[in-house]
């Protein structure tokens, strides 16, 4: 019977990778957040209550809209009046529907009459991303955060397509334009 032998530098080498990937799935598996602290951190190391909700989690869950998602998180409570696009209102801790900042792609988004945000408007599968920071974050956003901040990532965000077209014999042109 022959003995295998494995050089000490395979054997280090193949403990070094398999540490690395380790490293790396575990830090693939932690969420990075911006929104609380406006600094990249994960979720566990913010002392901000944060809940993100990735586009796996959507179609894990088949939601068919934004208040389908928020149900679920604690601390958001949501009234809708009546149903489908009928008006929403999300609450974060105790406060107002518009003491809630929400951003999408990073643009603040809000009636100017109301302050609110009209959710029941938002399509469910343009969403890639959400983040739910809990509590006061107006020291950074203003005085809109004063329930908390709800960022919210498109999933085309990169995406900017054009389609132009000519009609001839009298027919109309087309222009489609995606953003």
């Amino acid at each position: 019977m022959q003995e295998c032998r494995l050089p000490a530098i395979a054997v280090l080498l193949l403990g070094t990778a398999t540490g690395l990937s380790a490293a790396t799935a575990e830090h693939q598996e932690k969420p990075v957040i911006v929104t609380a602290t406006r600094t990249a951190q994960t979720a566990e190391s913010s002392l901000a209550s944060v809940t993100v909700i990735t586009r796996a989690d959507i179609e894990r869950q088949q939601a068919r809209s934004i208040q389908d998602l928020l149900r679920g998180v604690p601390g958001v409570s949501i009234s809708n009046s009546g149903g489908a696009g009928k008006n929403t209102s999300v609450f974060m801790r105790g406060t107002e529907s518009d003491h809630i900042l929400v951003m999408i792609d990073n643009i603040k988004v809000g009636s100017a009459t109301s302050g609110a945000t009209a959710f029941e408007n938002i399509p469910i599968e343009q969403i890639e991303r959400i983040e739910i920071v809990r509590g006061p974050r107006s020291s950074l956003y203003g005085s809109e955060a004063i329930g908390g901040v709800i960022p919210i990532t498109d999933r085309n965000s990169n995406n900017i397509a054009f389609t132009f077209g000519r009609g001839h014999h009298g027919t109309e042109g087309k222009w489609d334009g995606a953003t």
